[in-house]
């Protein structure tokens, strides 16, 4: 019988990973009929074309429009025995069609009405991309004007304004990736999963240049929460409100752990849980506690269930227990990317381990990030001062972090989980211990910022201790080899009088060399490098920069009609202009003349004029 062209193949559900995963390894679909040299060269292309899901991930070119043309180079990649060469349908022509000596073969007849068939079936694919960018960008398009008309009479400021595009974007993303009850063909449903992922990644576009320009001035912090004498959190939010460059960490920061966060809801929306909450009592050893009841015993394995035993005893729990603490780990380590300390400490008492959740949050389970939403949180809680009263401002602090940094190190050279060790790295800035498990750019991104504003923070409290900014001026001298910083693993003398020492190495010298780390750092996951070629990837880290102008001529250049061959018809992405001539207004609103250079007002005003005339 006629393979149907209008469905997606048995073998081939998306839903069905393994079944890709055979696909992808080995090039070729496994088939009780031989291959020709046709077919092999045939599914090498197709493989190569890349236009099918790999796991989780979907490869889409930059601009969404250009996947109307790689599916017609798909189209054209394909060979027709793909198709036709399966064992029923060749011994179908056999019997139709006997060669002179006997042996089965097609005609060109059936040659070409299959080309044919899979051309058309290619033009449907097409008309369904086309009618889904159609639909989506009149949703989009009329959304937009209608909120920036209201903005424009005066119902509306603009940071509110950001914000409702924001929320509009997500709306729409999640209204098509998850709105439809129909399953899909595998092509059609690719092309909604990338519309959804392009609208999300404008979404966090709009987010950044809030949190960058909408936000407004950091407010001092709050009268009612200052202590006399001070203690180190109050000095590290006194600084990050008064010192640029920490202010700009703390609100990069504050953005991407918004975004995890939100995503976090729209998994508890979508699927009605989130991480941690299938895990009670999942952290006590079960496994382990029932095997030493039946008298059992083993070298490697623990005689005790409390949590020093593994390290006094130099022995492990049951494989069974120990997964299952690198499960709970797993989420802890997603609920502290999404700025969820308290939850990832509760999560860690109703999984039956309150020891580590005052590990990663220690002095009574105080938020000690250096934010003023954090100290308007602790209200007037004195634990803090009353243990720095008598060591010290900051000594127990650094003592915190340095024993982080100890904990991170010790379990990644006895192959511990790599969860456990992220969540400890975190505490202490260990950039080269957290960003193996960083796969994907926002994660990266948010390592690197986080861990860069708290050693700001830990070289100022430095100042307030006697010989502490001679030493650390020593070692920054000692490192100054690149401007991006050193990566390497010497270290300087342990101990939590030296902190930050040991991870001052690892840190960027400035936002330029974060980015560039993202780019071409050694430690970073491919992923994470591919992603700083993504459109909204490179206005974000423009946005981050203050790069206005290069951010307008970036646009102007994705945007731009081609001047070279006025007969070739470049495809240019709806949204993108959509989003340029938004972002242009809105930029022109933020920005007053006051506040701009002569060179930045001409590259707003001439190339942002460009770009709403698109």
């Amino acid at each position: 019988m006629d393979v149907e062209m209008e469905t997606s193949p048995s073998y081939f559900d998306p839903q069905d990973h393994s079944a890709r995963e055979l696909f992808r390894r080995y090039g070729k679909r496994n088939s009780r009929s031989s291959n020709s040299p046709r077919q092999e060269s045939g599914v090498s292309k197709f493989n190569e074309a890349k236009l099918l899901y790999e796991g989780q991930i979907i490869h889409s070119p930059t601009n969404a429009a250009l996947l109307l043309e790689n599916i017609k180079q798909e189209a054209e990649s394909f060979d027709t025995d793909y198709f036709d060469g399966t064992p029923s349908r060749t011994q179908s022509a056999s019997k139709r069609r006997p060669s002179n000596d006997g042996h089965p073969n097609v005609d060109a007849d059936d040659a070409t009405d299959s080309i044919r068939r899979l051309g058309s079936h290619a033009m449907k694919a097409c008309k369904i991309e086309e009618a889904l960018l159609a639909d989506n960008a009149d949703a989009t398009f009329d959304l937009f004007e209608s909120l920036l008309d209201s903005a424009r009479q005066g119902l509306m400021p603009i940071p509110d304004l950001i914000l409702q595009f924001e929320k509009s974007c997500r709306k729409v993303s999640e209204s098509i990736r998850y709105g439809s009850i129909i399953r899909h063909r595998v092509v059609e449903d690719k092309l909604m999963r990338q519309r959804a992922q392009l609208l999300l990644d404008e979404a966090a576009t709009w987010s950044l240049l809030w949190y960058l320009y909408g936000k407004g001035i950091t407010d001092e912090p709050p009268e009612e929460s200052i202590l006399s004498p001070s203690t180190s959190h109050i000095e590290a939010c006194q600084f990050v409100v008064n010192d640029h460059t920490a202010q700009l960490c703390l609100r990069i920061v504050h953005w991407l752990e918004g975004l995890a966060s939100k995503a976090l809801d729209l998994e508890s929306k979508v699927r009605g849980s989130h991480v941690g909450t299938y895990l009670p009592k999942s952290g006590i050893w079960y496994h382990t506690q029932r095997y030493l009841k039946k008298g059992s015993s083993a070298a490697n394995t623990v005689h005790h269930l409390d949590f020093d035993a593994p390290t006094r005893e130099h022995a492990h729990q049951l494989p069974d227990d120990k997964k299952q603490d690198e499960s709970l780990l797993e989420d802890v380590w997603t609920l502290l990317r999404a700025g969820r300390l308290e939850e990832a400490c509760d999560l860690c008492r109703s999984a039956g381990q309150p020891w580590r959740s005052a590990t990663i949050c220690p002095f009574g389970g105080m938020d000690l990030f250096p934010s003023v939403e954090a100290l308007r949180k602790n209200g007037k809680n004195r634990t803090l001062q009353a243990i720095e009263l008598e060591s010290g401002i900051g000594h127990q602090l650094h003592l915190w972090k340095w024993a982080s940094y100890c904990a991170s190190e010790r379990i990644s050279e006895q192959n511990g989980g790599k969860y456990e060790i992220a969540v400890y790295a975190s505490q202490c800035s260990n950039l080269k211990r957290m960003l193996p498990i960083c796969a994907d750019w926002e994660t990266a991104c948010w390592a690197m910022a986080k861990s860069w504003l708290e050693i700001q923070v830990d070289i100022e409290l430095a100042r307030s201790q006697p010989g502490r900014m001679e030493q650390l001026k020593r070692y920054e001298n000692g490192i100054d080899g690149s401007p991006g910083g050193n990566d390497g693993n010497s270290q300087p003398s342990s101990g939590p009088e030296s902190w930050p020492l040991p991870v001052l190495n690892q840190q960027p010298r400035d936002l330029s060399a974060l980015l560039q780390k993202l780019h071409s750092g050694e430690m970073v996951h491919e992923a994470v490098t591919r992603g700083c070629k993504e459109q909204q990837r490179q206005i974000q880290m423009n946005l981050m920069l203050g790069n206005i102008p290069h951010l307008l001529e970036l646009i102007w250049s994705w945007i731009a009609p081609s001047e070279d061959d006025q007969s070739i018809s470049r495809p240019r992405d709806p949204q993108m202009i959509r989003f340029g001539a938004h972002l242009v207004l809105v930029l022109r609103y933020l920005l007053t003349d006051d506040e701009m250079m002569d060179p930045f007002r001409e590259k707003l005003m001439n190339v942002g004029d460009r770009i709403l005339h698109v």
